[in-house]
């Protein structure tokens, strides 16, 4: 394992203790993740709904305007 020298002042039980909290930092990220993307589908559904209760069954006819002269 090559070590930098900034890190060779620091004890290697610090170095490993890093490397612990990765999964942990990953886990996080992927969770978060996931609840970003049930929001947006939650939101999304609920819009969708709205608006397809608002339209109506058949759309009104355009009025017959008179011929241009």
């Amino acid at each position: 394992m090559f070590v930098h020298p900034f890190f060779s002042a620091l004890p290697s039980g610090v170095l490993d203790m890093t490397a612990d909290f990765t999964p942990l930092f990953v886990g996080l990220i992927v969770t978060l993740g996931l609840c970003v993307l049930g929001l947006v589908a939650a939101i999304g559904r609920q819009d969708t709904g709205r608006t397809e209760k608002k339209m109506p069954a058949q759309a009104a006819r355009a009025p017959q305007l008179p011929k241009a002269a």
